[in-house]
């Protein structure tokens, strides 16, 4: 038992060559406390049971969250171009918008900056609603991360949850379900039904290939609020407030993982690193494959800390408020209050721009979609 409490994985010789090479300044000497009381270094990976997530404990550090204006600029461009539109005329848009504030279109970060924080603020002027969307991940700035916490080393499955359920703390305790009502699970070779009480609504909101029900897909369809239930459980089950869902800016930081980079993987993205609208790859001129689907957990290789999914798979959820700019995650709890929640790490259906490592995004947190899901990280005890 005490081996499936805590196991500590031999992880890829490359993640300790690419910490020392990082900009991350790991402390040798960090430990984190799991809830049983067993002490854990950066990079070891542990449950605290045996139906709890496997979660990898994070290095402490400092990073750069958010993008440049050229990273932003240039994956607008991206867009663009993948849809053979004449870029020309958003370009000079773009230089117009930022004339128009009296920052230099050729140096425009530190102009941005200025006028985010100013008074003289106006949405209908900001160049991000405007012109391009994705300057809303500017200004890219230092965030240092001095807490130790473990994160969940991929998305929450479809048969986390139904351990939730079947232990009453999800979905209201609806633990008997016909096997009748996973009309969908028959369609899939070696499905096996969990208990899951929104079969209907991945029946009836898209095709049945998009929602596959085998247990190691990720979850879907869960709202902001209806994930917290499933925390709460975690939190029941090992009987400490330690479980909770990531902050923006830990999620990134997890994302990155010690890179700077448009992707943890490098400057380039095809299908074969991630799952997403694979048919035009980002920094690549090579076609891949759309899966048109989610795919398992830990389908593809993890990043340099061990994670996997952060590019692709789905969109997750994040605790922070959405923030008109990046450093609204410089604070741990993010914005006091908002319309939306923050997702991050693109999604199955989506173009890899969207995958992106400073990538933000925002869903109302009642809605239930089929392309959020979500992970968990851990405080130490």
């Amino acid at each position: 038992m005490e081996d499936l409490l805590r196991r500590r994985l031999t992880l890829f010789s490359f993640a300790s060559s690419c910490l020392v090479a990082s900009t991350i300044s790991a402390i040798a000497q960090e430990k984190y406390l799991t809830a049983i009381g067993e002490e854990v270094a950066p990079l070891d990976v542990f449950q605290d049971c045996e139906v709890c997530p496997e979660m990898i404990v994070l290095p402490l550090g400092t990073f750069r969250m958010g993008s440049t204006v050229g990273e932003a600029n240039a994956a607008r461009l991206r867009y663009f171009t993948s849809r053979n539109v004449d870029t020309s005329r958003y370009e000079e848009e773009l230089r117009q918008s930022f004339e128009r504030l009296n920052i230099d279109p050729d140096n425009p970060e530190a102009g941005l900056l200025r006028y985010y924080a100013s008074e003289y603020y106006d949405q209908h002027e900001d160049p991000q609603y405007s012109v391009n969307p994705m300057l809303h991940e500017v200004p890219s700035h230092e965030v240092t991360i001095d807490l130790p916490i473990a994160m969940g080393r991929n998305e929450v499955t479809r048969e986390d949850w139904a351990a939730c359920v079947e232990d009453g703390g999800c979905e209201n305790g609806q633990s008997v379900i016909p096997v009748s009502e996973y009309v969908a699970c028959e369609k899939w070779r070696g499905c096996i039904p969990t208990p899951d009480s929104r079969v209907a609504f991945r029946i009836q909101t898209q095709p049945l290939s998009q929602h596959p029900l085998d247990p190691r897909h990720p979850r879907v369809g869960v709202t902001y609020y209806e994930m917290q239930d499933y925390v709460s459980w975690l939190n029941e089950k090992v009987g400490a407030l330690l479980s909770r869902i990531p902050t923006e800016a830990e999620w990134e930081y997890a994302c990155r993982a010690g890179t700077q980079t448009v992707f943890a993987f490098g400057n380039t993205l095809t299908s074969k690193q991630a799952n997403f609208y694979g048919k035009i790859s980002y920094g690549l001129e090579v076609e891949g494959e759309y899966r048109e689907k989610t795919t398992p957990v830990k389908s593809f290789s993890p990043n340099a800390w061990g994670l996997y999914d952060m590019h692709g798979n789905l969109y997750e959820w994040c605790a922070d408020w959405y923030a008109e700019d990046a450093e609204g995650g410089i604070d741990p709890d993010g914005p006091a209050e908002g319309d939306g929640r923050i997702i991050r790490g693109g999604t199955w259906n989506r173009m890899a721009k969207s995958c992106r490592s400073a990538y933000r995004y925002s869903s109302g947190p009642e809605s239930r979609s089929y392309n959020i899901g979500f992970r968990v990280v851990l405080k130490a005890k």
